[in-house]
């Protein structure tokens, strides 16, 4: 079965021109090429920073953009596949999206996030589609972004494209670590998958975000995890533990036998 080592970049939650932006990607990328990485992960609307509807504006950028070619030839220079956090601009639409290269600089998906958690997203950001899945390096993958984890559907919906690794930038503020330490785990475990949750770095000048980046096992447990500061962690997954694990209880398989079409106890008005 194939294997995959996965880095997850906890960047500094901050503003980054274009420019700024590629130098911390490249150093990060240069990173993990050295650590043996075959993709990585950047936080949720990396390139804007979280939470500005002014940069939000001023960085979104089209398909095809100057910027997203440089990227993906940071890709392709260090034979490292990217999963970009960025806001999207599509005609009149703003999206809250991440950005798929392979390792030859490809671009080979394009994410927009579904679940729009707070008045900051929802002024600036139009819902997209929600997941479909890929294949990089002979793994089924798919896409989701921070808030959309913490809807069984969607993860589900990712599970039954037959997703053996769930990639989720993710800007996770510090009050909800328990996304992190639980949900995400449990998503993992009843679908079968791993997960790659990127999040952005929290230290003692900003401890906004939860800065628990990690990777978590069919199993649901944490491969590695982030301690807080501005970090690279790494895992390598090997995809034969997703059907060893769907061996001993396969949810999908299981939940044909029920009519959840028709709720089991009356609505209460």
């Amino acid at each position: 079965m194939p294997l995959l080592t996965l880095a997850l970049f906890q960047a500094r939650p901050a503003f980054r021109s274009a420019d700024d932006a590629l130098t911390d990607l490249d150093l990060a990328m240069s990173r993990a090429a050295t650590a043996g990485a075959d993709m990585l992960i950047t936080p949720e609307l990396y390139l804007s920073g979280y939470g500005s509807a002014g940069a939000v504006r001023a960085t979104a950028q089209v398909q095809g953009s100057q910027f997203l070619r440089a990227a993906g030839q940071l890709a392709a220079r260090h034979r490292v596949g990217l999963v970009l956090g960025y806001p999207e601009q599509s005609g009149c639409a703003l999206y809250n999206s991440a950005a798929v290269f392979d390792r030859a600089g490809h671009l080979i998906s394009n994410y927009r996030k579904v679940a729009l958690p707070n008045d900051f997203e929802r002024d600036c950001f139009t819902p997209g589609a929600g997941p479909e899945a890929f294949d990089f390096e002979g793994i089924r993958c798919s896409v989701l972004i921070c808030y959309d984890i913490e809807f069984p559907e969607l993860a589900r919906r990712a599970a039954l494209l037959g997703t053996e690794l769930l990639l989720v930038p993710t800007a996770l503020r510090a009050k909800w670590r328990f996304v992190s330490d639980a949900i995400v785990p449990s998503r993992a475990y009843e679908n079968a998958m791993f997960i790659g949750y990127c999040d952005f770095a929290a230290d003692e000048a900003n401890s906004e975000f939860s800065g628990t980046s990690s990777i978590c096992a069919p199993d649901g447990q944490h491969l590695c995890r982030a301690s807080g500061r501005e970090d690279m962690v790494l895992a390598t997954i090997d995809t034969s533990a997703v059907h060893l694990r769907k061996s001993d209880f396969d949810f999908l398989h299981d939940l044909e036998r029920f009519d959840l079409a028709t709720p089991p106890f009356p609505k209460i008005a």
